[in-house]
């Protein structure tokens, strides 16, 4: 998410901290809830350092998108970078089951913006070159926020202008399905809000947060049929809610970022959610490869943060 779409909801972020004990329970006042531990794994590079998507590759390094930078780093286990890509307002970037590595361009407020050309884009990249050189799969995006693959290799992406879509792995936008899923600004009961945002796959569905929204709503999509699209969780309900990024811990569990400096559990068979204060806005989170419930987090500092869940 970007700074001036974050500004958007500045009052309605400032009234969520303000009734946190109302609409978003603590973790650390439910004893069924998990506790959680915060450090800085990183800190930020610089006063423009905001760490906008993070995600580890095949080979444990993690991969950060710096949107003010307009570039996508390289970090190996022990923390040091590796390398520099640049690309034009980075948002997701997730490793492919290709072995490659995908990353949005285009994240930025002005492609939200009518009548502006759609420059959101697609890129894909060799994680394991000294100096990857990214490469474009797809363009004519809006903008082009969270990133997921699905089955069959789809590629289905959460753009913050057009809405939910599915991209082919030959970078060809599947106009039928995307024409059947959630769009933005096209508010009903089921979509109270706007700026489709982070996406992730479970199974046979996409579990999509919103930017804002009446509840802090995150929607669930099934791939085989997306005009099914359904309530998953209301994360910050009765109070409206600033939603950022989302990764699943397992297949019922989701970890949500708040830019109220939350995170947010969702179990999904019950909807039931625990946050717990993060200390700052969150932007996105990743589990570690092979270690349960242990996070690498975003924030809008640049700052990245270790976070262990403990029950």
């Amino acid at each position: 998410m970007t700074t001036a779409l974050r500004t958007v909801g500045v009052l309605v972020g400032a009234a969520a901290i303000a009734f946190t004990g109302l609409g978003m329970p603590s973790a650390s006042a439910a004893p069924d809830c998990p506790r959680i531990a915060v450090t800085t794994r990183l800190p930020s590079p610089g006063p423009a350092g905001w760490s906008e998507n993070l995600a580890f590759d095949d080979l444990g390094n993690l991969w950060v998108s710096r949107l003010s930078l307009n570039a996508v780093e390289r970090y190996d286990r022990a923390g040091r970078r590796t390398a520099t890509v640049p690309v034009d307002a980075p948002g997701a970037v997730r490793p492919g089951p290709d072995g490659l590595l995908y990353v949005t361009s285009g994240n930025a407020a002005v492609n939200m913006l009518p009548g502006v050309p759609r420059t959101g884009r697609i890129l894909r990249m060799n994680p394991t070159d000294r100096q990857p050189t990214p490469h474009e799969l797809a363009r004519g995006l809006g903008m082009p926020n969270g990133m997921a693959f699905g089955p069959g290799g789809n590629l289905y992406v959460a753009d913050s202008n057009r809405g939910v879509l599915r991209i082919g792995p030959q970078g060809l936008l599947d106009e039928a399905w995307s024409a059947r899923a959630p769009k933005n600004l096209s508010p009903d009961g089921t979509i109270n809000g706007t700026g489709t945002n982070g996406i992730v796959v479970i199974g046979d569905d996409l579990y999509v947060t919103l930017t804002t929204s009446l509840t802090g709503r995150i929607l669930r999509v099934p791939i085989d049929d997306p005009s099914a699209t359904a309530v998953a969780a209301d994360v910050t309900r009765p109070l409206p809610g600033l939603l950022d990024d989302l990764t699943a811990l397992d297949d019922r569990t989701l970890v949500v970022t708040l830019v109220t400096g939350q995170i947010a559990t969702v179990d999904l068979p019950t909807g039931r959610t625990c946050t717990a204060a993060v200390g700052q806005p969150v932007t996105a989170v990743a589990q570690h490869p092979g270690r349960p419930g242990s996070l690498v987090a975003g924030t809008e500092s640049g700052a990245l943060l270790s976070i262990t869940l403990r029950r």
